[in-house]
C-alpha cells in the first residue's frame, strides 16, 4: 500500500468534511453477530476467533457483510495483485484469486469471492483493508499499530508492515503484560480528555521467526491468509478487557542501527506521527476523508503520550527493547 504523508494529506485534503455513515442494513436476527472492535457485525462469512456478540431482541447490526456477486472489470496479474476503485463514495477492491470486496457507506460490506479462493485469504483482507475503509467511512480513527496493556493503561506500537509489532507485542505480554489488539487499534472518540482502544481477537500474527522467539511452531496453527506468510499465535486475553482500555501512550518504531531509544514527540509531530500510522491511510484520501484523520490525529495527541521509538534489528535486541519500552512506561 502506497505510504502517504501527514503534509501532502493535509495539503489535499484540508478542506474537505467528513461523512456521517448511513443506518446500517437491517438482517435476520437469527444470523450470528459477533464484536469487531465494539461494532456488532453480522456476515455472511465465517469469522473465526472474534467473539460472539450476545443476541439481544430487535438489535440491528451496525455493519453487514454480506456474499454478493457484482459487477467488477477483471483484470490480468499474479496472485494478491490488486486494484482499488473509489466510486461515489464507496471503496472497490479487487485481489487477484482472492475476492473483489466494495465498503459501502460505513455499514456495508460486499464479498465476493473467486472460485477456489482460501477461506483464510478472503478473511484477511476482509478484516484487514475492508474494515479499515469501513472505519473511515463511519468517522472512526483507525491506527495501524498493536496494543498490550500495562498497569490497567494502553500502550500502542504503532509501524508499518514488517516492522514487528506482533513480535513485539507478544514478547510483551509474555513479559506479563495484558493483551488488547494486534495490527490494529481501533479508538473511541475522545471524551472527558481520554481516548480509549477497544480489545481484538485474542491472537497475533507472527511468522516463523516470531513464533521461534516465543519458543513456538506453526504446527497446529492456522494461516493468516495473504503473501506474508504467518500463523495465527491464540493469545490468552484478560476477560475485563471486553470494553475499551484508556490509552495513554503511542509509540511509532523505527529501525536503525545503535542502541535502542525513545525520543517524546510533540505538536504537528506528534499529528504527524499519528497520521502516518493511520491503518488504511490511502483509502481515507481516496474517500476524500483527510480533513477527518488530520482532525482526529490531532485530537488524539492532545491526549496521549507519542514518542518514536528506534531500534535495531534483530531478535537479539528484544531484551533490551522491551526493558527500555518498560522503564519508560513506569517512569511516566
Amino acid at each position: 500500500m502506497t505510504h502517504v504523508s501527514a503534509e501532502r494529506l493535509f495539503r489535499e485534503n484540508g478542506n474537505v468534511s467528513p461523512r456521517k455513515p448511513p443506518q446500517p442494513t437491517a438482517v435476520s436476527l437469527s444470523a450470528p453477530h459477533v464484536n469487531m472492535y465494539g461494532l456488532r457485525v453480522r456476515s455472511d462469512i465465517d469469522l473465526p476467533g472474534w467473539p460472539r456478540w450476545p443476541r439481544i431482541t430487535a438489535d440491528v447490526p451496525d455493519v453487514v457483510i454480506r456474499k454478493d456477486p457484482f459487477d467488477a472489470a477483471t483484470f490480468e496479474g499474479e496472485q494478491y495483485w490488486t486494484r482499488t476503485l473509489f466510486e461515489e463514495g464507496e471503496v472497490r477492491l479487487e485481489i487477484r484469486g482472492v475476492a473483489k470486496y466494495a465498503a459501502c457507506g460505513g455499514a456495508l460490506i460486499r464479498v465476493a469471492p473467486e472460485s477456489g479462493a482460501k477461506p483464510e485469504d478472503v478473511e484477511v483482507f476482509l478484516t484487514g483493508a475492508l474494515l479499515g475503509a469501513v472505519l473511515h467511512q463511519r468517522g472512526i480513527f483507525p491506527l495501524h499499530a498493536s496494543c498490550v496493556a500495562i498497569d490497567g493503561y494502553g500502550v500502542a506500537f504503532a509501524g508499518h508492515s514488517g516492522e514487528g509489532k506482533s513480535t513485539l507485542v507478544a514478547s510483551i505480554v509474555h513479559r506479563g503484560a495484558k493483551f488488547v489488539s494486534d495490527d490494529l487499534c481501533v479508538m473511541t472518540p475522545v471524551t472527558n480528555g481520554n481516548a480509549c482502544v477497544w480489545p481484538g481477537a485474542a491472537r497475533v500474527k507472527l511468522d516463523e521467526t516470531g513464533l521461534a522467539l516465543l519458543n513456538g511452531a506453526r504446527s497446529g496453527l492456522d494461516p493468516v491468509g495473504g503473501p506474508r506468510g504467518k500463523y495465527l499465535l491464540p493469545i490468552r486475553a484478560p476477560s475485563d478487557f471486553e470494553s475499551p482500555v484508556p490509552l495513554k501512550r503511542v509509540y511509532q518504531l523505527v529501525s536503525a542501527d545503535g542502541e535502542p531509544r525513545i525520543e517524546r514527540l510533540a505538536g504537528l509531530d506528534a499529528i504527524s506521527a499519528l497520521v502516518d500510522e493511520t491503518s488504511c491511510l490511502t483509502y481515507a484520501v481516496g474517500l476524500r476523508l483527510g480533513s477527518q484523520v488530520f482532525r482526529l490525529a490531532a485530537e488524539l495527541s492532545r491526549t496521549l503520550v507519542v514518542s518514536r521509538l528506534t531500534r535495531p534489528r534483530g531478535l537479539e535486541h528484544m531484551p533490551a527493547v522491551l526493558d527500555l519500552i518498560e522503564r519508560d512506561v513506569r517512569e511516566g
